[in-house]
């Protein structure tokens, strides 16, 4: 069955009722900010947490190309054996220091509950139909009990 464009979509009983057309529109593009606000705020912790923590390995795989066989400021320090065991000490180090960075990244994202942030685009698309509250039961002037919720035990 296709849709027709501008058609209303069906209201599931019991369920959330679809918002206008205009009312969804300024939802979804306020859902997509929110949305991207936290993407670009993940992806500045992670590259926080992966510039901090790989730092060593990547300085050290960095002198050990740029320096290899190469510069005489750099050989004054070291010789090429010096710059290889620079470039393998940084590959060793790269995987370690690779594994505890996305374990440090996620348990940022954990306490800091990065991923309630998002919003589904379901809260554009739909609103929410309030929730009916419990009748009260109407007490007269002259009693002194006042109707509790829930089960009363006599």
């Amino acid at each position: 069955m296709a849709e027709v464009p501008g058609a209303q979509r069906p209201v599931l009983a019991g369920g959330p009722e679809p918002r206008d057309p205009l009312d969804c529109w300024a939802c979804a593009v306020l859902v997509t900010a929110q949305n991207l606000l936290v993407a670009v705020f993940n992806l500045l912790l992670l590259a926080l947490v992966l510039g901090t923590i790989l730092l060593p390995a990547v300085t050290m795989l960095g002198f050990g190309f740029l320096c290899h066989s190469q510069a005489p400021p750099c050989t004054a320090h070291l010789q090429d054996p010096g710059f290889t065991a620079l470039l393998v000490t940084g590959f060793l180090l790269l995987v370690p220091l690779l594994v505890l960075a996305l374990a440090t990244y996620r348990r940022l994202c954990l306490r800091l509950r990065l991923a309630d942030c998002l919003v589904p685009y379901s809260r554009a698309l739909y609103r929410r139909r309030p929730i009916p509250q419990p009748k009260q039961i109407p007490v007269s002037p002259g009693s002194r009990s006042v109707p509790t919720p829930g089960k009363v035990w006599v």
